[in-house]
């Protein structure tokens, strides 16, 4: 038989004086930091877990957990090169800086493929897709590398240069990274398609998010509504395919409406959950095959800092129908299980 919980094995009451907690009250067992504190169940410690306890719900303590906020820069969301976009236009060069290309090899094969996208949310994390890091979908195919800095796939270094003849501005070299540690969401796929289709990645080493061509997204605040909030209109980027039916050498963006949850689910057939944001249908402008795990940013009303928003997650087959809107993981309702992951 296996060992009880420890919750099991120790009661306490919330303190007397109640518990003010700046974000959402979370059940312990989600809670790394304060299960290690009761695997040693000291009075010290049992102390300090009811100073953190807000409720109980179904006997279960609900605690104000320590977030990992300072692991997450306060210098994000910048991007000097991004302007206004008509749909699927190739971005200019140092736009998205924080967008990174995920590499493939399949068993026995020497050629890297680039079929994901993700984002940089601090040194060391890549946010993407769940379904772009399990084995169980991958198959025979293994994620090799994670590469920051890319605008061009084609290229080693990348240059663009100015229509006036001027000088060629050319990018840093990219960054280059193996992976030290996969955390997909323990809940992908389980409650409607693609649910929870979130995942983190830990690199091999340290990201430079100091200079010009690599910085970090900023992360939306836990559980607010930015569909209802905002005005301005998302942006997906990648280098998925395109209307030709080929992926794309260089990085493309396009502006993607919100669409209402309501008219979403009855197109998706009701498999809509409130983690999930829906947003597009627009004839010829979508997110496609290859751009999954990629970021939907949501510009502030003088364009940075730039927000993450979304996840790319899926589609219909047939990318940029009119009036089928794409899904994305809805980043906001997971800002939380983010910084719980989070490790220096």
């Amino acid at each position: 038989m296996g060992q009880p919980h420890p919750v099991c094995l120790v009661k306490w009451s919330p303190a007397k004086a109640g518990v003010t907690c700046q974000h959402e009250c979370i059940p312990l067992r989600q809670c790394p930091q304060l299960v290690r504190l009761l695997s040693n169940a000291t009075p010290e410690n049992i102390g300090a877990l009811q100073r953190v306890t807000c409720s109980f719900r179904n006997r279960e303590p609900t605690v104000c957990c320590p977030r990992n906020t300072n692991l997450l820069p306060r210098n994000c969301g910048d991007s000097e090169g991004l302007t206004r976009i008509i749909g699927g236009t190739e971005v200019p060069l140092g736009s998205h800086p924080w967008m990174a290309v995920l590499g493939y090899r399949a068993v026995g094969s020497s050629t890297t493929e680039f079929l994901c996208g993700g984002s940089v949310i601090n040194e060391r994390y890549i946010l993407t897709a769940a379904h772009c890091v399990l084995e169980s979908v991958l198959g025979n195919k293994k994620l090799e590398v994670v590469r920051l800095g890319e605008w061009d796939l084609t290229t080693d270094l990348d240059c663009f240069q100015p229509d006036n003849n001027k000088t060629a501005i050319c990018a840093a070299p990219v960054q280059d990274f193996t992976v030290e540690e996969i955390i997909p969401h323990p809940n992908y796929n389980t409650r409607v398609k693609f649910s929870d289709d979130i995942a983190l990645i830990r690199v091999s080493s340290p990201i430079d998010i100091s200079g010009f061509w690599v910085k970090a997204v900023c992360l939306p605040p836990q559980n607010i509504d930015v569909a209802n909030r905002s005005n301005n209109v998302p942006i997906a980027a990648g280098w998925g395919i395109t209307e030709l039916g080929t992926t794309s050498n260089r990085l493309l963006h396009v502006e993607l409406p919100f669409v209402d949850r309501s008219q979403c689910n009855a197109t998706h057939r009701g498999d809509i959950v409130n983690e999930q944001i829906c947003v597009g249908g627009r004839a010829g402008q979508d997110s496609c095959g290859g751009d999954s795990g990629g970021p939907l940013i949501l510009p502030g009303p003088r364009g940075p800092p730039y927000l993450q928003i979304g996840v790319v997650s899926y589609g219909p087959s047939n990318c940029g129908q009119q009036s089928v809107p794409g899904v994305y993981t809805y980043v906001t309702h997971y800002r939380n299980w983010i910084e719980e992951k989070l490790r220096p």
